[in-house]
């Protein structure tokens, strides 16, 4: 399990809000040449229909303005990536190693500097803050999607089953116990509306209780809380 923190040099670079997709992408191309096989399709399965990366990454960070309604980066761009897997993080590593000429949004960005690291979670009960917005939803037998909010008293039984059905397809076994979020200073500042691939998604940053074993913890620090983590969603860092 490990965290890989890469700071690009992009003088300039200016992007939507909805860039989730294209950072993925960009992602995707780094390991396109990985010998492991193509980690776009390098899913582990919980049952017949649900399939699961492991990895989640950081919202980009670093100085900005927003011009146009879009965000404009005035020289480094900082990404946080993690997995529980490590034949992904050392794939990613070798390739960022090459510090290879890469696109995002058809503009230059080269990795000026990364560094790897991480911590062990050991504590049952943290206080968090989510690093990207954390999503978690169901789709009713119409094909309607029904995104949970902080409040609502499904938002931890839901995150809980998203856990157990990760943590099943990474060890072969059922976990002995569950985990459970709790909303701590949560505003409708956090609330997150975008688009993923021409999907709508509704997503939650602020700051959270969670609590649980301290390894099912650890695991989630590395794989990412609730849906859509290989999209950019719900990291967390711990306070």
């Amino acid at each position: 399990m490990k965290q890989i923190s890469i700071a690009f040099s992009a003088p300039g670079l200016t992007i939507p809000f909805n860039y989730h997709h294209e950072v993925q992408s960009l992602l995707y191309h780094l390991l396109r040449d990985d010998k492991e096989g193509q980690w776009h399709d390098n899913s582990l399965t919980y049952g017949a229909s649900r399939h699961y990366k492991l990895f989640t990454f950081s919202s980009l960070r670093g100085p900005k303005k927003i011009v146009n309604s879009r965000l404009c980066f005035e020289r480094l761009v900082y990404l946080d990536v993690r997995s529980v897997r490590d034949d992904f993080s050392e794939a990613l590593l070798k390739a960022l190693q090459q510090k290879p000429p890469l696109l995002l949004f058809g503009q230059p960005l080269t990795p000026d500097s990364v560094k790897t690291g991480g911590i062990l979670i050991t504590a049952d009960d943290l206080q968090i803050k989510m690093l990207s917005p954390l999503t978690v939803h169901k789709t009713d037998e119409t094909g309607k999607t029904y995104y949970y909010t902080p409040l609502d008293l499904e938002f931890s039984e839901k995150i809980n089953e998203n856990f157990r059905r990760k943590y099943t397809a990474f060890s072969g076994e059922e976990p002995s116990a569950g985990i459970k979020i709790i909303p701590g200073k949560i505003s409708t500042g956090d609330k997150y509306v975008t688009t993923y691939k021409g999907i709508h998604i509704t997503a939650w940053r602020g700051k959270y209780w969670l609590t649980g074993c301290a390894e099912y913890l650890n695991f989630l620090y590395y794989c990412g809380l609730g849906a859509r983590n290989l999209d950019g969603f719900g990291m967390f860092e711990v306070l």
